[in-house]
C-alpha cells in the first residue's frame, strides 16, 4: 500500500502552496490508516481456550499444545491456550470472559455452568474411551494397610480442594467407612498433581493419597521415556471412590454458536483408531471427545452440595 501512496505523491507537481501539501499528505495518512485498518481486520482473532491446572503450568501446556495446534490446523484460526496457575485463577478467568472456551474438571463445570452454552457441550473419554472414572486411594505396595479403615490415624494427600475425584469423592469414600477426616486422621494436605501425590505416597512422605484411577495406571506400569520419577509397580489401590463424570469442554454462551459447532466438530473427529491422532490424545491423557448434556452432571451437583 505505501509504494501506491509514494506514487500518488510523485504524480503532483512539485511546486505546491503548503496548504495544498498539506491536505496531500492528509489524504495519504487516512489511506495509509484505513489500508492498515483493513490488515488487520483479515487476520482472524484467536480462539482462547482455558485448561483447569492439574499440574504445574509448562506441563499442562506442553499435554495440550499438540490439541491446539490441530485445532488450529482444522478451524484455519489461531488457537491460544491459556493455564491459569491455579482453580480460583481459573474461575476468576472465566467469569470475567477471560477466555471464550473452557475444559475443566466436572465440578469447575458445574459451579460456572450458568455463563456456558450448555447445549453445546462435551466430555472428554478417557484413555480406555470410558465417559466416567473414579479417584483411587492408593498406598505403597507393601504397606501394612489393607482396608480404608486401616487410615484411621494416618496421614493422607488429597488433590486440590476443589477436585471432584482427588479431594470431594475420596473424603467421602472415607466418611462412608467411618473415617471423619477432620477427626479421624492424623492429618492431611492438598496437592494438585497425581504424579506428586503418587511419588510422596512412595517416599513415605504420606500412608496413603488420593489420585485419578487413569493415572494410577499411567504412573504404577510407567514405561521407558515417560517422565514419572516412580519405578513401576510400587504402589496398590485400596479403594476406589463412585464413579464420575470425566472433564468438560464448554464455550461462554454468548460464542457464536457456529464456531462452537466447528470446533466440537473437530474434537469429536480425533479418535486412537486414527494414527495422525494418537499422539495429540496421549499427550493430553484423554481418548477423544464425546456430547455431553448438562444433566450429565446432576450427580456431581448433589455430591458438592451436600459438602458445603
Amino acid at each position: 500500500m505505501q509504494k501506491y501512496l509514494v506514487a500518488i505523491l510523485l504524480r503532483f507537481p512539485p511546486l505546491l502552496s503548503a496548504q495544498g501539501l498539506r491536505r496531500i499528505l492528509t489524504l495519504l495518512l487516512l489511506l495509509l490508516s484505513l489500508s492498515q485498518t483493513g490488515e488487520a481486520a483479515d487476520k482472524p482473532r484467536p480462539i482462547q481456550i482455558a485448561i483447569t491446572p492439574c499440574t504445574d503450568i509448562l506441563k499442562t501446556f506442553k499435554e495440550y499444545q499438540p490439541l491446539a495446534a490441530y485445532l488450529q490446523r482444522q478451524l484455519r484460526q489461531p488457537v491460544k491456550l491459556i493455564i491459569p496457575k491455579d482453580f480460583p485463577e481459573f474461575e476468576r478467568l472465566i467469569t470475567a470472559g477471560g477466555a471464550e472456551f473452557a475444559f475443566q474438571a466436572p465440578h469447575t463445570y458445574v459451579r460456572l455452568s450458568h455463563l456456558y452454552n450448555r447445549k453445546m457441550l462435551l466430555k472428554a473419554l478417557t484413555p480406555e474411551g470410558e465417559s466416567r472414572h473414579r479417584g483411587v486411594i492408593i498406598v505403597r505396595k507393601d504397606s501394612p494397610l489393607q482396608r480404608i479403615e486401616d487410615l484411621k490415624g494416618k496421614y493422607v494427600i488429597f488433590g486440590a480442594e476443589n477436585d471432584m475425584a482427588k479431594n470431594l469423592s475420596a473424603k467421602r469414600l472415607l466418611t462412608a467407612k467411618g473415617i471423619n477426616p477432620d477427626t479421624n486422621l492424623r492429618g492431611y494436605k492438598h496437592d494438585g498433581s497425581c504424579e506428586s501425590i503418587a511419588l510422596n505416597v512412595f517416599l513415605k512422605t504420606a500412608d496413603a493419597g488420593a489420585i485419578c484411577d487413569y493415572s494410577f495406571k499411567n504412573i504404577n506400569a510407567s514405561k521407558e521415556g515417560t517422565e514419572t520419577e516412580l519405578p513401576p509397580n510400587q504402589l496398590r489401590i485400596l479403594g476406589e471412590t463412585e464413579e464420575i463424570p470425566t472433564w468438560v469442554f464448554a464455550a461462554r454462551a454468548e460464542v457464536d454458536p457456529k464456531l462452537i459447532a466447528r470446533l466440537n466438530e473437530a474434537l469429536t473427529a480425533l479418535t486412537l483408531k486414527n494414527n495422525n491422532h494418537e499422539e495429540i490424545l496421549e499427550s493430553a491423557e484423554i481418548g477423544g471427545f464425546v456430547k455431553a448434556q448438562d444433566q450429565d452432571f446432576a450427580e456431581i451437583r448433589k455430591i458438592m452440595s451436600m459438602a458445603r
